[in-house]
């Protein structure tokens, strides 16, 4: 079989062409999402699909990651900045958004909840990593980003609200603890799953036989490391570091 059309000719221009679309397709979504929730997330993967393709279909696995990484700190910033502009107004347009600032208000509050509890979040995050995988690998790719726009979302619209809780004078220190330490590395740690999965899915589509390749095996191994370290350090961070800090800097 033979490759697919390369989108990305030059890696420059189609990781600014492919952002600069993300950013107004986020706009687009946002408004758009007043019909249908779902229709926000959609916006946001369908700028960014073709070139991750492009780029996993050509073996070029680490530009794919740093391209989608790049793609989920702007979605990042911009659905903070909305939530921080716009409040629990936003919620309805946002997936799982107010049930979600909802939880995590209450965990601050409490330090109660699975935030910090990983006899709570074990098991549903398996699930979730079993869920993601299965449907990157079905999908080459696009489901996980969906699902990876969806989550990226909610977490962002917590965020924008936390900052909007921040007490006088808090604002910063808020705004670098509102994105944990976990919650970083199991970005990076799901991104390279993602783009392990989708090039193994690739690769059985065209040779119609399983093939695991030297370098998808590499960002297999990082991807379960830093998934696991998520696993450590939240069980460790979230209610001896994280929750009291931001109790103490917001009126949550």
């Amino acid at each position: 079989m033979k490759e697919l059309n390369p989108v990305c000719r030059s890696t420059a221009i189609c990781f600014v062409e492919t952002l600069s679309a993300s950013a107004v397709a986020f706009f687009i979504g946002l408004f758009a999402a007043h019909a249908s929730p779902l229709l926000l997330p959609l916006l946001q993967v369908l700028p960014l699909y073709p070139a991750y393709l492009s780029l996993v279909s050509r073996g070029q696995l680490r530009r794919a990651a740093a391209l989608v990484l790049l793609w989920a700190l702007l979605m990042s910033l911009l659905m903070a900045w909305a939530a921080y502009t716009g409040g629990e107004s936003l919620g309805g347009r946002v997936i799982m958004g107010e049930s979600y600032r909802q939880e995590m208000f209450d965990w601050i509050r409490t330090g109660k909840g699975p935030e910090g509890d990983p006899s709570l979040f074990v098991v549903p995050k398996l699930r979730e990593i079993a869920v993601f995988s299965a449907a990157t690998f079905a999908s080459a790719g696009f489901l996980g980003l969906l699902m990876g726009a969806i989550l990226l979302n909610y977490m962002n619209y917590y965020v924008g609200n936390l900052l909007l809780a921040a007490k006088p004078g808090a604002l910063l220190q808020v705004a670098l603890l509102s994105w944990q330490v976990y919650a970083v590395v199991r970005v990076v740690g799901y991104t390279l799953l993602g783009v392990a999965l989708t090039r193994v899915a690739l690769q059985l589509f065209r040779q119609r036989r399983l093939v695991v390749e030297g370098e998808v095996r590499g960002l297999l191994a990082w991807a379960l490391a830093l998934i696991a370290l998520d696993f450590v350090l939240k069980a460790v961070l979230a209610n001896s570091v994280y929750q009291p800090l931001l109790k103490e800097l917001t009126r949550v």
